[in-house]
């Protein structure tokens, strides 16, 4: 095969960069979604298919439940939702939790960067514009946006009273689900999401995990927002059912992998939330000593079988280059040193935002000569580059 270098400006060549460009997006948005928020699946859907043209994505609907209908009939139902968006769809049918959908989000994905998308939520502005822009100027692991409930100026997330750290355009703070953005890789990278968080929790985990990694994560707030349409049935932090073992598994967990059992000064933020919020929005404003008795009791099965993993999870998380504990409020100067560490640190994963002044490899077919086609001789391709 004949390679050849050098710049090459015809219009033909162009117009091939451009067509490559649009056959290989380089977003996935992906939803996860339950057969009981169609309705809101469908309004989310049609919101992507008004972001701006200039957004290069294609979008992938996990089904996180068991179904009668046959894969592709699923599939053509979910696309006609929002006609000529380009969405893919997979069952997650087997072990229908909210984990093991996100897994498979991760694992069906196939650009550079990924987004996770609740289905109970539409988009509005340059949204991805945006966060391509961020993630280029900062080294950020996960980019979120601010939320609004359904369609006042009332702000969801992030919530002020939640501990943050203002530096530029950049609220850095744990990213609260609804739309979180990054490097499909590295997320990968860093262990993707973990298999205890069933129902409840994997957020917050992956949040801290990626902080000890040395990738902060925050909120950008002055570009594009995200509208939660909260009447959505059956979400594992309003109105699921059996949603108070999820949160009291997830907190049991929480507290063994990041050695945060004994309590102290280090781990007071994590008792104090799970004592005032989490335990009290899932069992109730005052839970009865009896109530949460029985219900660890219910989980030491589960965590007797779970606890080696736990185990070496907690081992590998005491080698972390960052030891922030679960709920720990940033501080300034620890964030700017964390800042420090992932400059160098992302530059394998930011290498996919290309300089555009910078030559480009494509691949074009070669025209076969009179010879060539006489004799029937296949054609291979050349490499060309362009300015």
């Amino acid at each position: 095969m004949r390679v050849r270098t050098g710049t090459l400006r015809s219009p033909r060549t162009a117009d091939l960069v451009a067509d490559l460009t649009e056959r290989h997006p380089q977003w996935t948005l992906s939803l996860l979604t339950i057969p009981s928020r169609t309705e809101f699946l469908a309004r989310a859907l049609q919101s992507l298919a008004a972001l701006p043209a200039r957004a290069r994505f294609e979008v992938v609907v996990v089904h996180n439940a068991p179904t009668d209908e046959e894969p592709r009939v699923l599939e053509r139902r979910i696309q006609a939702m929002a006609p000529g968006l380009p969405v893919r769809v997979y069952l997650n049918a087997s072990t229908p939790t909210i984990g093991s959908g996100r897994r498979m989000q991760l694992d069906v994905c196939r650009t550079p960067l990924v987004a996770f998308i609740d289905d109970d939520l539409t988009l509005h502005g340059d949204i991805f514009d945006a966060i391509e822009d961020t993630l280029r100027s900062t080294p950020l692991g996960i980019v979120g946006l601010p939320s609004y409930e359904e369609d006042t100026e009332t702000r969801f997330k992030p919530r002020d009273s939640t501990p943050s750290v203002q530096l530029g355009r950049v609220r850095y703070m744990p990213v609260q689900g609804m739309l979180v953005a990054g490097y499909r890789r590295l997320f990968s990278d860093i262990g993707g999401f973990n298999p205890r968080r069933e129902f409840w929790g994997e957020w917050t985990e992956l949040n801290l995990r990626m902080w000890r990694h040395g990738f902060p994560t925050g909120y950008i707030l002055d570009r594009g927002y995200l509208r939660h349409w909260h009447r959505a049935p059956e979400s594992p932090t309003r109105n699921m059912s059996g949603r108070e073992r999820h949160v009291l598994w997830g907190l049991m967990c929480t507290a063994l992998e990041y050695d945060a059992v004994a309590i102290n000064e280090a781990t007071d933020a994590f008792w104090r939330l799970a004592q005032d919020r989490y335990l009290a929005y899932s069992f109730g404003e005052q839970p009865s000593p009896k109530q949460l008795l029985a219900s660890v009791l219910e989980l030491m099965p589960r965590l007797s079988r779970e606890f080696p993993a736990i185990h070496a999870f907690a081992d590998a998380a005491r080698r972390h280059p960052f030891h922030l504990k679960p709920f720990e409020p940033l501080k300034r100067e620890q964030v700017r040193e964390i800042l420090a560490h992932a400059e160098a640190a992302i530059a394998p994963y930011r290498a996919i935002f290309s300089d555009p002044a910078a030559p480009v490899a494509v691949t074009v077919p070669e025209r076969p000569t009179f010879w060539q086609r006489l004799r029937g001789v296949r054609v291979g391709t050349r490499g060309v580059v362009r300015d």
